[in-house]
């Protein structure tokens, strides 16, 4: 597997925020990190494009775990499956937040 440059990831993080951009959320590019910002701002993520062990790239959590599909949690994400990595980020980040009574 070839290596990637840094402009190929900051490439594909820029993709990624354009298309958080346009389903409403708020998002910012950080090089190869994207930072999703919820509406309620409680419900902040960072999500960073960078190889994995075998040199496959991949979109990874913050908390270091790359992200799968919604559907299928034993398939991780592809750089390239944005409309994919969208809709996983989003239900992320809109979750409802509980109210104590």
């Amino acid at each position: 597997m070839r290596p990637y440059t840094s402009e190929e990831i900051s490439a594909f993080a820029k993709w990624l925020t354009q298309a958080c951009q346009e389903v409403g959320l708020t998002a910012e590019q950080y090089g190869a990190k994207v930072r999703i910002i919820a509406q309620s701002h409680f419900l902040t993520e960072e999500v960073e494009c960078r190889p994995d062990g075998d040199g496959n790239l991949r979109w990874w959590w913050s908390w270091g775990k790359p992200i799968a599909a919604r559907n299928d949690s034993a398939r991780v994400l592809t750089p390239d499956e944005v409309d994919d990595l969208v809709d996983v980020i989003r239900q992320v980040v809109t979750l409802p937040i509980r109210r104590r009574p």
